[in-house]
């Protein structure tokens, strides 16, 4: 009996390694020039700036995603060996080099046994996404275990980065209360340039409800704001995935998931807060906790959302790091917002250095996002506000430069920055219900949201 089961073990494990060795691109060996990928090791300059050391991370992810394979991240203060992965400016003397790149540009290529990848300011993470996606992948569909890459330039060349034709994931990023003086705030108290504006398109929002349309009121709430956002109708204040007259709106979540995508909610906020409620709930009033928090764990329990959490401390890279990981493995598409609610409610306290802090955290979740947007060139990135808070003014006697005028939402407008294929029309002025059909692109070519 033991000799029986002993063979048909033996039989199993051997059936098993038969199927582990065809079960895709991930079992096959990469070879760079004849050298196997899985001897490099990353080198980024010790101190660089958070740029270049998002574009590695993010480059080591979509190598595990796309290989299974585990790169390691080092300084450049590491003793030099002979494969060696060089990302930004390292101290090696292959980095070195007098090329001068422009907007958007990148260089790639291998010298001395060395894979060398720089770029201009944020599209050095195109250097390293196009590596996978424009070197790696395409080869990996040949019928062999063994694939040679021999296609990276040798030489210095400058290339400019393009995005896949067509975006079907959407990262969409809501800083609340975030109005252009507040991105100016943080610029002239230590933040250096505001990530948004270093990307290619941008735009003037609008944010009135149908309760400042009215005469009612002379703000939106970030539940109507979200719901335009959102679904792409205005609504009145309060209202959550609803019109005014309380007909049922779908938003742009839902229509990822009936698409196929995976989706997400990330934000600092209460998960039942304005905001992300407007793009889990359909309710008439953001002040019924109980009841949005019962068509919350509904959509969670009946597996129809794939990530969410709230109440995010000061990990939100981090954590957009995490979601973004989830959502995206194995190549799927997906749709995710993510919010930092503490520049409203900062701003509303009159809190200068805690609205500053704000909004530099929200800065350093957008730059890892562009950088996995870079990596990930089928992806639209979307970053805007649901509204302004507290009439941020200059105001020179001020220790911050600012003053705030009030403690509640203001009617101004508000900044939107985006990249990726399908933001084309991220231009001029626009209305916060236009980036919901800018966002529903990358899900459908149906029309969306309010088109009268």
């Amino acid at each position: 009996m033991k000799r029986i089961v002993s063979l048909f073990l033996a039989i199993l494990l051997i059936s098993c390694c038969i199927v582990l060795a065809g079960c895709g691109d991930k079992s096959k060996t990469v070879l760079i020039n004849g050298a196997p990928l899985s001897e490099y090791t990353v080198i980024i300059p010790e101190g660089c700036d958070n740029v270049t050391r998002y574009a590695a991370e993010n480059f080591v992810d979509l190598t595990k995603d796309v290989l299974g394979l585990e790169l390691t991240i080092k300084s450049d203060l590491a003793d030099p060996m002979d494969k060696e992965i060089l990302i930004g400016a390292t101290n090696r003397a292959e980095s070195k080099t007098e090329t001068a790149l422009k907007d958007k540009e990148y260089l790639l290529f291998t010298k001395n046994g060395k894979i060398v990848m720089q770029g201009y300011d944020i599209y050095i993470g195109g250097a390293c996404g196009d590596f996978i996606n424009k070197h790696i992948s395409p080869a990996l569909s040949a019928d062999k275990r063994k694939i040679d890459i021999t296609s990276i330039a040798k030489e210095p060349t400058p290339t400019e980065f393009k995005f896949a034709n067509k975006s079907t994931s959407v990262i969409f990023m809501i800083g609340d209360g975030m109005g252009n003086q507040h991105i100016r705030m943080a610029e002239q108290n230590g933040l250096t340039k505001f990530i948004g504006k270093k990307l290619p398109y941008s735009a003037s929002v609008t944010t009135s409800s149908e309760s400042v349309l009215s005469g009612e009121i002379g703000w939106t709430d970030s539940a109507a704001a979200a719901t335009a956002m959102s679904t792409g109708y205005k609504t009145l204040n309060a209202y959550l995935g609803l019109d005014k007259e309380g007909n049922q709106l779908k938003n742009i979540r839902e229509l990822a998931y009936e698409k196929g995508a995976k989706t997400g909610i990330l934000t600092t906020d209460v998960i039942t807060g304005g905001t992300p409620a407007g793009y889990l709930c359909h309710h008439t009033n953001r002040k019924d906790t109980e009841i949005l928090q019962a068509q919350i764990d509904k959509i969670t329990n009946d597996k129809k959302i794939d990530y969410i959490k709230g109440e995010v401390g000061n990990s939100l890279t981090d954590e957009t790091k995490y979601a973004l990981d989830t959502l995206s493995a194995g190549g799927s598409p997906f749709f995710i917002m993510i919010e930092e609610a503490q520049i409203d409610k900062m701003s509303e306290a009159h809190d200068y250095n805690g609205t500053i802090d704000a909004v530099k955290r929200f800065d350093d979740a957008i730059l890892y996002a562009v950088e996995f947007t870079l990596c990930h060139p089928d992806t639209m990135l979307i970053i805007t506000a649901d509204h302004e808070t507290g009439e941020l003014v200059p105001k020179i006697t001020n220790e911050y430069k600012f003053e705030f005028k009030t403690y509640h939402h203001t009617n101004y407008n508000v900044p939107v920055y985006a990249i990726g294929s399908g933001c084309e029309s991220i231009t001029g002025d626009l209305d916060n219900t236009d980036l919901a059909k800018i966002s529903a692109k990358a899900f459908t070519d149906s029309p969306f949201g309010n088109n009268d």
